[in-house]
Order: C-alpha cells, then structure tokens, then sequence
C-alpha cells in the first residue's frame, strides 16, 4: 500500500544521500551540482513523508502540516530542478563569439535562486493559511448517512490551487529541460532531467482528474494523493539520481575527470582549432555539441 511505498522510498532516498555524501569528491558528484542535489534529495524524502501526514488522524496540527508540507515538499524538488535546467540553458544559450560567462552560475548563487523560489510556495501557502485557518469537520455521505468522516476543512479547489505555483515550476523546468536536451553536460543530466520531467507531466496529468473524481470516497481520495505524491518522488530517484548511482557503484571507470582541450569555458571561436591541437598532441578531446552548436565546456569545475 502507499505507507509501503513511502518506507521503501525514504529508504531508497536515504541509501542515495549516503552514497552522495561518501563519494561527495568525484566528478560524477561535483559535475551533478552537490548543493542542489542534496536539496532535491531532502525534497523527494518530503514527498514520501507526506504520506504519514496524510494517513494521521484530522486534527488541527495535521491539517496543517498536509497544506504546507506538500507543496513545498513539490516546489523543493521542481526549484531544485528548474535551477539545474535554467543554468545548462544559459551556460550553453551564451556559448557563442564573444559572449561572456553567464552570471548566476556559483553554487551560491544556484542555492540562493532555489531558496528563492521555494520561498514563493511558502508565502502562497502563508496566505493560504490565514485566509482560510485550517481544522477538522465531519462529514457524511449522502448514502451511508451512518457513516461519519472526520477530515479537514480546506476544499479540494484549494489543495489544488495551492499546487499551481508547482504547476508553473514544473511547465518552464519541462520547457528547459526540452530546450536543453541534446546538451551532454554533467554526464547527460539534462537528457535525465528530461525524462524525469516528462514522465512528471504524466503522472500529474493523471492524479488532478483522479483526485477530483474521487472527491465524494475519502479513503480513495487519500490513497491516490499518497500515491501520486511517492511516484512523483520516485520520478526523481528512478530518472535522474539511479544513472548517478550505477556509474558511481558499478562502473568507476567513468567516475574520472574527462580531457577536454584547454580554452575558455565559453569560446565557441576556437572550438575546431582547438581540436585539430588536441589530436596533434593526442589528446582526447572531443568537442561538446548542443544543438548542433560546438561548445567548449568544463563542467566539474564550476558546480
């Protein structure tokens, strides 16, 4: 069942962050963005935690722990992830004559556009919370009147209004992810991120009609946002962090710094000269196409 589910998920996340922060020296670590893939760890580790806030009895506490806990535990993975993809764009979207290094690009200032971001689902669930104060109400169902469920207060057009700012962060991450999708930085992560996106697209387009349609059968209702939320957690361990994982584990040899000529992080001019040097040296340098653009890059060093 869905507390199955979330106990083997944050079990699963757990062994990633382990092998992350064992290995947190290698290049498959460094060039992945350490920063943000541990805050999208912590996020994915939310999103399976939410199914114990939302099997727990109603009360005032829970109540509100369900309002906050799960958009924001979807706006850390989206904003870590958005972050990732709006940085490959801009790093390869400037790699042409002339062009200069891209601002915004430290590790720093990635945390800090994340944090940024995630702050927005925050004010929107701080608004949320004042205009209609959460607690519990019972309910009963039109044909079993015998029944009575206790369950919060808020409506399910607000619980899924509260998700739209998440709506909005997966749409751009999906579109740069797209944008970026034939750009091999960071050992194909955004070819990874794709797929994660799109398989996200999928899963959402699937619960918001599910979750409305079994409005009127509480335990069902629950059941399919337990799920939908461990899935979409599941998206990001199983598409992005799993590849990580098995050249970490089981293939080392490619856990190396790769060759690559020594020019300017985002010359383009010298990209073909500098290969004819290379191959006349020996080296092995291969030029980094996006695109159909050659771009000169050296990931590792700036994540």
């Amino acid at each position: 069942g869905p507390v199955t589910i979330a106990c083997l998920g944050a079990l699963a996340t757990l062994f990633v962050l382990g092998v992350f922060v064992r290995h947190n020296a290698t290049p498959v670590v460094k060039a992945s963005g350490r920063e943000l893939c541990y805050i999208l760890l912590g996020g994915v580790f939310l999103c399976y935690c939410m199914t114990f806030v939302f099997i727990a009895k109603p009360s005032t506490v829970v109540c509100t722990l369900r309002r906050l806990g799960l958009g924001t535990a979807f706006s850390v993975c989206y904003s870590a992830l958005l972050t990732k993809t709006n940085r490959i764009a801009r790093i390869f979207g400037g790699a042409r004559e002339g062009a200069q290094r891209p601002r915004f690009i430290s590790p720093a200032s990635q945390v800090a556009i994340c944090l940024a971001l995630i702050s927005g689902q925050l004010l929107i669930v701080a608004a949320w919370l004042v205009v209609e104060a959460p607690g519990t109400g019972k309910e009963t169902a039109p044909e079993r009147r015998e029944v009575v469920t206790l369950r919060c207060n808020h409506r399910d057009a607000s619980m899924l209004g509260s998700l739209a700012y998440n709506v909005l962060l997966i749409a751009l991450c999906t579109l740069y992810a797209f944008k970026t999708r034939k750009c091999p930085e960071n050992f194909n992560e955004a070819k990874f991120i794709g797929f994660t996106m799109y398989t996200t697209c999928i899963i959402w387009l699937a619960f918001l009609p599910i979750f409305y349609v079994t409005s009127s059968d509480y335990r069902v209702q629950t059941t399919t946002m337990c799920v939908s939320v461990s899935l979409s957690g599941s998206v990001v361990l199983g598409c992005l962090f799993a590849p990580k994982l098995h050249i970490i584990l089981f293939q080392p040899q490619k856990n190396v710094v790769s060759h690559r000529a020594p020019t300017s992080r985002f010359s383009s001019a010298a990209t073909r000269a500098s290969s004819s040097l290379a191959q006349g040296s020996g080296s092995q340098f291969v030029p980094t196409v996006c695109n159909g653009r050659e771009v000169v890059d050296s990931t590792t060093s700036s994540l």
